[in-house]
């Protein structure tokens, strides 16, 4: 019985000992790994190409695979309903102004409520051409989304550099 006491005090010692270095590992590798959870989106992998679609943004302009072409872009889909959707949308206009890319070359595509997805637009004005439809419409149907938020990189030549459906594809280059 003399022994029980300081046996047991030292597995707790150790157990706890164990859980602090277990957390600092998970935190090291959080760290050193932000993108490892981020995989690009199955329906649109690196190297394929651009899917053709047609749509219109709210000013009335028709925006097409040919109106983007020969331009680095971005295209992003949102949907009003959608709560973290709308914490994407900050690091967007960061990504957009940090590239310099023009509001023809980041396409926002905003599915849901047209009255809702009007404060989405008022945020993007002058960052992005923003295309309001129905949830998952047709522009959306196009690049086979099924997930939202979701990114889109496109190079200057038509080809898709990185998708997926978090915020990180905004922290890798066009």
């Amino acid at each position: 019985m003399v022994f029980l006491v300081p046996v047991v005090a030292l597995i707790g010692a150790l157990a706890v000992f164990n859980l602090f270095l277990t957390m600092a590992v998970i935190r090291r590798l959080k760290q050193n790994a932000p993108d490892l959870a981020e995989p690009d989106l199955p329906e649109l992998p690196p190297g394929s190409r651009l899917p053709d679609f047609h749509g219109e943004s709210i000013s009335g302009t028709p925006v097409t695979a040919h109106t983007v072409a020969g331009t680095d872009s971005i295209f992003a889909f949102y949907d009003t309903g959608c709560s973290a959707c709308k914490t994407t949308i900050p690091q967007l206009i960061g990504y957009a102004q940090g590239k310099g890319l023009k509001p023809d070359q980041v396409i926002a595509v905003v599915g849901g409520d047209r009255a809702a997805a009007d404060v989405y637009a008022a945020e993007l004005d002058g960052v992005a051409t923003v295309i309001v439809e129905d949830t998952l419409g047709p522009v959306a149907s196009a690049f086979s989304i099924s997930g939202i938020p979701a990114f889109v990189q496109v190079d200057s030549g038509g080809t898709v550099v990185r998708s997926g459906t978090a915020r990180g594809v905004l922290t890798s280059g066009i």
